[in-house]
């Protein structure tokens, strides 16, 4: 059996995942923010990468869909399949990323982080989930969070998506309020074999819609085999 990782966005904690490792088996999801620094998009790649043991399916959120794409780029022997769920090829259209960055270096803490989580979701979360996940963010290092964004902002991967090969698919939430569905049919054209699915939700589908992120994991494990 192929595991699939998850990778969860910035502030993210990999309990989001929950709902897919539920339809999906051997789906596990990773705490790549309160692991040790450096945490720009290709150190964390890397530590990633570091503890694979054999080839699996990437699975990444918003943020964990650029680690995603990089380690897929730089450890095609690896990564068997790629599944990019509301993310971007870059961060070009995403208007209020400086913003979210200056927040977070002037004034991390329950506010800031409660704000960035209510816009992941186009249905609050029950609230005693949405407690566990602030929760984990809170016990993020506000550096971690700070040079993340400022990482990916940098970083543009048009050039680099074309040289994945292995099977990919694209999952967007029609009511993300960070992402364009431009932003997921560009992804998707840019990828050589990628799927594109839409879930009627927002920003966060491997929560909020988990039956179609696990039909794309599907749809790449079969083609993968």
């Amino acid at each position: 059996m192929t595991d699939v990782v998850g990778i969860p966005g910035t502030v993210c904690s990999p309990a989001v995942f929950d709902p897919v490792a539920a339809l999906v088996p051997g789906v596990r999801a990773v705490s790549w923010m309160t692991a040790p620094g450096p945490w720009t998009v290709p150190a964390v790649a890397e530590r990633v990468a570091r503890e694979l043991t054999a080839p699996v399916v990437l699975v990444g959120h918003s943020t964990g869909g650029a680690i995603a794409t990089t380690l897929a780029a730089a450890h095609p022997d690896l990564v068997v399949g790629l599944v990019l769920v509301d993310t971007g090829a870059h961060m070009r259209r995403h208007g209020d990323v400086d913003a979210i960055i200056d927040r977070f270096a002037a004034q991390w803490g329950r506010e800031a982080l409660s704000a960035v989580l209510d816009r992941s979701f186009a249905t609050p979360p029950p609230a005693d989930v949405h407690a566990d996940l602030l929760a984990y963010a809170e016990a993020v290092p506000s550096a971690a969070g700070v040079e993340v964004l400022r990482s990916q902002r940098d970083l543009d991967l048009t050039d680099v998506l074309p040289t994945i090969a292995c099977p990919a698919a694209v999952v967007h939430g029609v009511h993300d309020r960070a992402r364009s569905a431009a932003e997921a049919e560009e992804l998707a054209a840019l990828l050589p074999d990628a799927e594109l699915f839409w879930a009627e939700c927002g920003h966060t589908p491997v929560f909020e819609a988990p039956g179609v992120v696990a039909a794309a994991i599907r749809s790449v494990l079969d083609r993968a085999s």
